[in-house]
């Protein structure tokens, strides 16, 4: 569903963001994205979602290859992939329900969809009874599951987090993670970028490890059976 073939990242001739990376996901996988600040995590995220091009290699996400992606169909590929951040980026003027319908007023979805989808998406995250609320009203632990309602409200086969945990206390990250682990056991492919690494040992999932710009640890796997196309959702 991802694959990275030898892709290199340089924002000038003395930063090189990312080098030769190699890495495949498959549908379903739920995996993390570990290292240091600046190893080069988030230009990984900004690659897959297109926010950026790889200097050299090639990306694949839902077996189309982005590099020369024409810049009309980029909406197209953000549609299936649903975004988490540490920080939520609600907006507080809108309700609830608001907030997470949002994609899916983009995409110009009927009344009627939105509702549907909107409600079966804050049930995922147990926030059914909240969609009338102001998210200034809800805990951080409750901002989080909103962004992931939104995140998920179309149904994408990508879900991507940054460091969707790090406000949050303990309890709190192990509700998220297995919020993150039900999406991955219904086809969605998960990537989760955090520097919690006992949160990451606790889960005994596969890492991926950035030093440097170079993938370290958890690379190189073979992608089994058809990746799926993006278009299928």
């Amino acid at each position: 569903m991802i694959e990275f073939r030898q892709v290199t990242k340089r924002y000038d001739s003395d930063h090189t963001a990312l080098a030769q990376v190699n890495f495949g996901l498959n549908r379903g996988e739920l995996a993390f994205l570990t290292g240091h600040s600046g190893a080069g995590k988030s230009t990984l995220l900004k690659l897959i979602m297109v926010m950026e091009r790889p200097s050299a290699g090639e990306v694949v996400v839902g077996g189309q290859l982005l590099n020369r992606l024409p810049r009309r169909q980029i909406p197209y590929i953000r549609r299936h992939i649903g975004v988490v951040f540490q920080n939520h980026q609600l907006l507080f003027d809108r309700t609830v329900f608001d907030n997470v319908a949002m994609p899916l007023e983009v995409m110009g979805a009927s009344p009627r969809d939105i509702g549907r989808r909107v409600r079966a998406a804050l049930d995922k995250v147990g926030l059914l009874n909240k969609e009338k609320m102001n998210p200034m009203q809800l805990s951080g632990g409750e901002q989080q599951r909103v962004g992931i309602a939104r995140a998920v409200v179309n149904k994408p086969p990508v879900l991507l987090a940054d460091e969707p945990t790090g406000n949050l206390d303990p309890e709190l990250s192990a509700d998220i993670m297995n919020l993150f682990t039900r999406f991955s056991q219904v086809g969605v492919t998960v990537l989760i970028a955090t520097h919690d690494i006992g949160l990451v040992n606790d889960m005994g999932r596969r890492t991926l490890t950035l030093d440097h710009g170079r993938l370290i640890a958890g690379g190189s796997s073979p992608l089994h059976g058809a990746p799926g196309g993006v278009s299928g959702h």
